[in-house]
């Protein structure tokens, strides 16, 4: 078994823990779990680590400490090609200190360069003091997608997939699609039955029905009339927060309650909701649209406070 830490979205610790406990002790275990980090012992191959679609990067344990950090003490890996190294301190990205590119380079007469390396290391330094000194395994194919301005990260969609409880035998909505990372994750990280997008915005429909198996209907949330009563086991969805429509208060509470109204039908009896937002009216709307939150996890999204919710149907 080799050690490894990992990084994951803040606020999803329960989720992350959860999910890695699934696996067999003999393949994975969890040594510690902290907000966004998580340390473990793997017999995976690095290939298979990387492929895990909820957690953003992977890293072998180098090495890893409390207090203050002797840079140019710290254990280098043999490398191939060039390197990047980076620090990140309390959750930001930090300066990287001069000695410790120097110290890499001497010590495997490898080139630093900050475009395309062959190898990348991080200085993971936590707000608790403790620090983690690790070498990236290459990232995954499909988290290196271009991502579009506004689409959540297919390790962000594939958490909310793990809220909702998807598996392979159900059919998932989002009424709110956008770029389609939701219903994308729904079918390529949980091969679900079926997943349908609706989305207002007639100019987002092509990138949608670009998606293989997914769909895709130009259509508005609190007007699903084309959807069959019942039919959907699961709505997952991002809906506006209203900071960049700048729409009303009001105008948005009404956009939310419509929207549940809809859901509410649409949805089978012990179906779910997982719903990724900011608004502060959540609750209130909620109830009003025949819901109740049962679970909630509170995160941020490029830096904005947001919570992932899961809502039920009231009895």
């Amino acid at each position: 078994m080799v050690d490894y830490f990992a990084t994951f979205i803040t606020g999803c610790q329960e989720i992350i823990g959860k999910r890695l406990n699934t696996f067999a002790n003999g393949k994975l275990q969890v040594r510690e779990l902290y907000d966004g980090v998580v340390v473990f012992s793997s017999s995976l191959t690095g290939n298979q680590l990387s492929e895990l679609r909820f957690l953003n990067n992977v890293y072998v344990l180098l090495s890893r400490g409390t207090g203050d950090v002797n840079v140019t003490a710290l254990p280098v890996p043999a490398l191939v090609g060039s390197f990047l190294v980076r620090v990140n301190t309390k959750g930001q990205p930090d300066i990287v200190p001069q000695e410790l590119r120097e110290h890499i380079a001497k010590q495997t007469g490898s080139t630093f360069t900050a475009h395309q390396p062959a190898n990348e290391l991080l200085l993971l330094k936590r707000q608790d003091n403790t620090w983690f000194w690790g070498a990236m395994l290459p990232r995954a194919g499909f988290k290196q997608r271009h991502i579009e301005t506004g689409e959540l990260r297919p390790e962000l969609a594939h958490i909310l997939g793990l809220v909702a409880g998807l598996d392979a035998k159900d059919t998932v909505l989002d009424p709110f699609a956008g770029y389609g990372a939701v219903v994308r994750e729904a079918l390529q990280g949980f091969h679900v039955k079926e997943a349908l997008a609706v989305e207002q915005n007639e100019h987002l429909l092509p990138h949608l029905k670009s998606i293989p198996r997914l769909i895709a209907m130009h259509g508005d949330a609190r007007q699903l009339g084309h959807i069959p009563t019942r039919s959907i086991d699961r709505v997952i969805t991002d809906p506006p927060w209203g900071e960049f429509t700048h729409q009303p208060t009001s105008e948005l509470h009404k956009l939310y309650l419509h929207a549940f109204f809809q859901i509410h039908r649409v949805l089978r009896a012990k179906g779910a909701v997982v719903m990724l937002t900011a608004v502060p009216f959540l609750d209130e709307v909620a109830k009003e649209g025949g819901f109740r939150i049962t679970n909630q996890y509170h995160t941020l999204v490029n830096g904005r406070k947001a919570a992932v919710y899961k809502l039920r149907k009231l009895d």
